[in-house]
């Protein structure tokens, strides 16, 4: 057994309760730190900052997808704080950083080269595709991205039907083919180094916060975290996605920033639709695209079966519920109720910036 520190690497994936683990992480640092060990956040910004992916984007974004060559270098201090934090502890460490989970190889090797000498274990947590197909075309929307719920789910399709490295506009598999990204980290770890933790199914009675920490072995309360509005991440509705989509496709055209555009959309989410008593039906998947999650759940899970991966929760939550029923898409009456929302707050804001832009303030009477 290895005498030295460890650093448990939790590298996602999305949408498997990722920002409920960190939120719940972020709350019990003490009670982590009085049992010997380190969830670092010096390094973080103020406000925000629940994990470490920005860091990580500071040493390896561009070998994530989604990050650019600018976020790279705006993230570089963190990073360089981040790994002094580790560097002056002898604690045991835990980073949490789901975007980890789409590195390919170069990437992983980068980011094991660059971590202080530690016993490196990694900690892998998925959630079946009926949830996460879903949740990632919602959360693709709210990111600004112009793509529509039939386009989104084609790009993946015909992803899925080439090798994960060969990129064809959705880059959805490199994270989510479980398989292959247990495979890619096998390359530099022994198996028995690598640990997965399922996202429990309604039916079931243990909790994923429970499960996660008994993966780890972390020695602390095992009672669920308990979180504000604030900190709870709130999906947003079929037809408030199909909004959304609208005025991503209708600002990539004009001149907007991008800073801009995500405080608009930010702010409509928060201010306009949360606001609403009836905000529409949750996403789905239709027909075509439920079949389409069964198959290549079955096929994941048969992988991961054969691999021999040490599995913490039950490895047929990874499955479909066969009880899950197919959807219709939301109606244009649906959609026009979100819209007239999203336009009365885009006129307000359009009126608010006329009165800044001539100086006229309200008077209180």
């Amino acid at each position: 057994m290895s005498t030295k520190p460890q650093l448990v690497l939790h590298i996602g994936t999305m949408k498997s309760g990722t920002t409920y683990l960190q939120n719940g992480l972020l709350s019990r640092t003490e009670e982590l730190e009085s049992t010997n060990w380190l969830y670092p956040m010096k390094f973080a910004p103020a406000r925000g900052a629940i994990n470490h992916e920005r860091a990580c984007y500071g040493l390896v974004g561009n070998h994530i997808p989604w990050v650019d060559a600018t976020t790279q270098k705006q993230m570089q201090p963190l990073w360089e704080k981040l790994s002094n934090e580790i560097s002056n502890t002898n604690q045991n460490v835990l980073l949490s950083a789901e975007a980890l989970a789409a590195m390919l190889e170069d990437g992983i090797e980068l980011l094991l080269e660059s971590l202080p000498e530690r016993d490196i274990r990694i900690v892998i947590t998925a959630r079946d595709l009926a949830r996460v197909l879903p949740s990632s075309w919602q959360q693709s929307v709210r990111n600004g991205r112009p793509f529509g719920y039939q386009e989104y789910f084609e790009r993946i399709k015909r992803a899925a039907e080439l090798p994960v490295r060969e990129s064809v506009g959705s880059n959805f598999w490199r994270s989510y083919n479980l398989t292959e990204v247990i495979n890619r980290w096998q390359k530099f770890f022994d198996l028995g180094k690598i640990t997965f933790v399922t996202v429990p199914q309604s039916q079931n009675s243990d909790s994923l916060w429970k499960r996660f920490i008994t993966a780890i072995n972390l020695p602390i309360d095992p009672a669920e975290p308990k979180f504000n509005d604030k900190q709870a991440h709130t999906a947003i509705t079929w037809p408030e996605a199909e909004v959304l989509n609208e005025l991503n496709q209708k600002w990539a055209k004009q001149l907007k920033t991008k800073k801009n555009r995500n405080q608009i959309r930010r702010r409509i989410v928060q201010e306009g639709f949360q606001a609403r008593s009836e905000r529409g039906r949750t996403i789905g998947l239709t027909q075509a695209w439920l079949e389409f999650a069964h198959s290549w759940a079955d096929q994941d899970v048969a992988g991961l079966v054969e691999l021999g991966v040490r599995i913490h929760g039950d490895i047929n939550d990874l499955r479909v519920d066969p009880q899950l029923l197919p959807v219709e898409p939301c109606s244009a009456a649906e959609i026009a109720e979100a819209r007239a929302v999203a336009d009365r707050f885009l006129n307000r804001i359009r009126m608010q910036s006329v009165a800044n832009l001539f100086g006229i303030t309200k008077r209180h009477r």
